[in-house]
């Protein structure tokens, strides 16, 4: 057998031989044994299960005599150890199949792959105690397979769930492996930080259950059920803060959002309430300068700061039209803008100024196209923001559209998997889970700087708002959440069983927070009758001005900026028949003229950027142009490398950039509305390839 086929056997034939020929050395054929004896090298680095075996048994390996030495390993060993390494990686794939993610306790589905009994061979108690567990690479504690498996149990079908194995990176797989295997972001809370928890879960119960008592009927679309995205917000931020951000972008759509502004953007309680007023007193309404938004309570954007350990962070909620998904690529633009330096002709962009947060529906995420626009822009050059941490608040229901109804897929997570991204599943009911699950979700994202998925699965308290009645469609799931208790009730509940707090302490919070929002109310309503209520900060559109813009450059100028576009390094080849077409523009500005749009265009951006103006240019084939008019960005036609001349201008005062967008309307168009809205001293442009392309972004140019 010569030794450059191994590559092309069959690895699990050359195991079971390999095994066979460490347990009774003369039952191999002659053949075979004689490529054992003389290169365990090779098979060793063919096949992982004998390089583990060699580890671990070295002295059973030939010794180039011939012969093997004598084997101490039991007989059933290898094939164990390859059973083991099934399981291992079963759980690895499958756990989230049995573990207990639905607070409203479903069983799992589970897969026979995870039952040691049912491998070949079966994994007894007996059998796996003679497992090493270093042969299996894990990271879980214990020497051997029966003391580890239990944690690998414990670590993948708990109340918390993963799914990496997807991912094409070997390296962001190892990396997650260890850091989910090692329980190093799962760590216990303190009790100062189990009592902060706590507090917090009470302010986010202890609001909605303030405003459905004073507003009977209002809507809210409360947050409960999925209460716990607020601390899990609160520790994002906190982590962002110390990897370097100066700012945070929310998106999101109408569920949980007042209690978002409440306690993760820093409204005030009283604003807030105010606009549950306006919909009751005439009064409220006559008492804003502007008679009213015109819109509802549940899509206003805001901003505010945060104190971190780390210092202050800026925060907005971008504002948010009725259609859900769509603030997803705005969101990104924003980011990008904030992340990216435009103070300089040299484009800077850090990934570490700015995090993109997007807080999801679990109909919507699989249900809007715009979703997976948005997911490709991740990676793209243009228009990466090194990492976005996607929130998806899954209630289990889309209004009153059950998941078989609403998605093709099990998870509402599933379409990440097409984007390499890390999904984290987590039961909203496990407090202290919800924050491992986000410690190890930003840990990732400062690794990698890559998006990552936390599919938050737990329900929604009422109807798809106050007024709905949901036992109408669910009767069965609604009977469930009637008698089941909050996140609150069991986390408090917990903690006095541990110690941490007692009962007195647990209704003194709850207390204490009924009355702060009915202090903030009283002072509003005294407010409201003196005509001196708090007004919600409202960001509106500058006043462009009525006088004269002067936009003539002179012409010596423009003279001087078509031959700096025209310049290229010494050694770069043009292509032959562009070269001609580009040294025509020579010319145009002389007696002879016929400067063509595309001429007249590069000189007006490039008189913008001499001008301290930031310029962004982007759309389908623009570095070219569709029709071959542009050519912003030149390829050489013997190395392929590619050269801008108008990211070189020696007087530059500002940058350009310049990028082929993905075939995509919704999101590019969102993306590039999002980077103006956060950088509006700079010229955005996008540009579809044909102008009735822009149709498929109505939905953005609408709102």
């Amino acid at each position: 057998m010569a030794r450059e086929r191994f590559e092309d056997l069959n690895a699990g034939f050359v195991q079971e031989l390999f095994a066979q020929y460490l347990a009774s050395p003369e039952t191999v054929p002659p053949e075979w044994r004689a490529l054992f004896d003389e290169a365990p090298e090779v098979v060793a680095q063919q096949h992982p299960l004998v390089q583990r075996l060699r580890e671990v048994y070295p002295d059973a390996l030939g010794n180039g005599d011939g012969g093997a030495a004598a084997v101490e390993a039991p007989t059933e060993l290898p094939a164990a150890v390859a059973a083991a390494m099934a399981l291992v990686k079963a759980h690895r794939t499958h756990g989230h199949l049995a573990a207990k993610l639905d607070p409203l306790g479903s069983e799992p589905p589970g897969d026979p792959a995870l039952d040691p009994l049912r491998l070949e061979p079966p994994l007894s108690e007996e059998v796996m105690r003679e497992v090493p567990a270093r042969l299996l690479r894990v990271h879980v504690p214990g020497e051997t397979l029966a003391d580890a498996f239990p944690e690998l149990r414990r670590t993948y079908c708990s109340t918390l769930a993963y799914e990496i194995e997807h991912i094409s990176s070997h390296e962001q797989r190892v990396w997650l492996r260890s850091a989910i295997e090692s329980g190093r972001y799962r760590r216990e809370l303190s009790t100062d930080e189990q009592r902060t928890l706590l507090r917090r879960l009470t302010e986010v119960e202890g609001m909605e259950r303030y405003l459905r008592r004073a507003f009977l009927g209002q809507k809210q679309f409360s947050i409960e059920g999925l209460d716990v995205i607020v601390p899990m917000l609160d520790e994002a931020f906190e982590l962002a803060a110390a990897d370097g951000s100066r700012e945070v972008v929310i998106g999101m759509a109408h569920r949980g959002r007042l209690n978002v502004l409440a306690h993760v953007v820093g409204t005030p309680y009283d604003v807030i309430l105010r606009e549950f007023e306006g919909e009751r007193q005439i009064e409220a309404v006559a008492s804003d300068p502007e008679g009213g938004s015109g819109d509802v309570k549940y899509h206003h954007g805001a901003e505010g700061v945060r104190k971190t350990e780390s210092g202050e962070l800026q925060v907005t909620l971008a504002s948010n039209p009725s259609h859900l998904e769509y603030v997803d690529p705005v969101v990104e633009g924003q980011t990008r803008a904030v992340q990216t330096d435009h103070d300089d002709a040299t484009i800077g962009h850090d990934p570490r100024a700015a995090l993109a947060t997007l807080i999801h529906g679990d109909a919507a995420f699989p249900g809007q196209g715009v979703v997976a626009e948005t997911l490709n822009l991740q990676a793209l050059p243009g228009y990466l923001t090194g990492g976005t941490l996607h929130v998806i608040a899954n209630n289990q229901i889309g209004f009153t559209t059950d998941p078989d109804e609403g998605r093709s897929t099990r998870y509402a997570s599933d379409l990440a998997k097409g984007f390499d991204i890390p999904i984290v599943h987590v039961n909203a009911d496990d407090a202290e889970g919800s924050i491992a699950a986000i410690r190890l979700a930003m840990a990732f994202r400062e690794e990698f700087r890559h998006d990552v998925v936390v599919d938050v699965i737990g329900y929604r308290r009422f109807g798809h708002n106050e007024g709905d009645e949901p036992s109408y469609t669910q009767p069965e799931m609604y009977k469930l959440i009637e008698d089941h208790p909050s996140v609150r009730e069991l986390y408090a509940r917990r903690l006095i069983e541990a110690g941490a707090v007692t009962e007195e302490e647990v209704d003194g919070l709850d207390r204490e927070m009924q009355e702060t929002m009915r202090k903030a109310h009283e002072s509003l309503k005294g407010a409201i009758e003196a005509g001196d209520a708090p007004q919600r900060k409202e960001r509106r559109p500058g006043h462009v001005g009525d006088g004269q813009v002067e936009t003539a450059v002179p012409l010596e100028r423009l003279r001087e900026l078509n031959e700096e576009l025209l310049a290229v390094p010494e050694g770069f080849t043009v292509h032959p028949k562009l070269l001609k077409q580009l040294e025509r523009r020579r010319e145009t500005l002389g007696k002879a003229g016929g400067i063509d749009w595309a001429q007249a265009e590069g000189l007006a951006l490039a008189a913008l950027l001499t001008e301290a103006i930031p310029v962004r240019l982007t759309g389908q084939d623009t570095e070219r142009g569709t029709f071959s008019h542009r050519h912003l960005v030149l390829h050489d036609y013997e190395t392929g490398e590619t050269y801008t001349p108008i990211e070189h201008l020696p007087d530059a005062a500002a940058p350009i950039q310049v990028y082929n967008s993905p075939l995509s309307e919704m999101a590019a168009v969102g993306f590039e509305y999002g980077y103006s809205v956060s950088c509006p001293r700079a010229l955005v442009l996008w540009e579809a390839q044909f102008g009735d392309f822009v149709n498929s972004a109505q939905v953005i140019v609408d709102q």
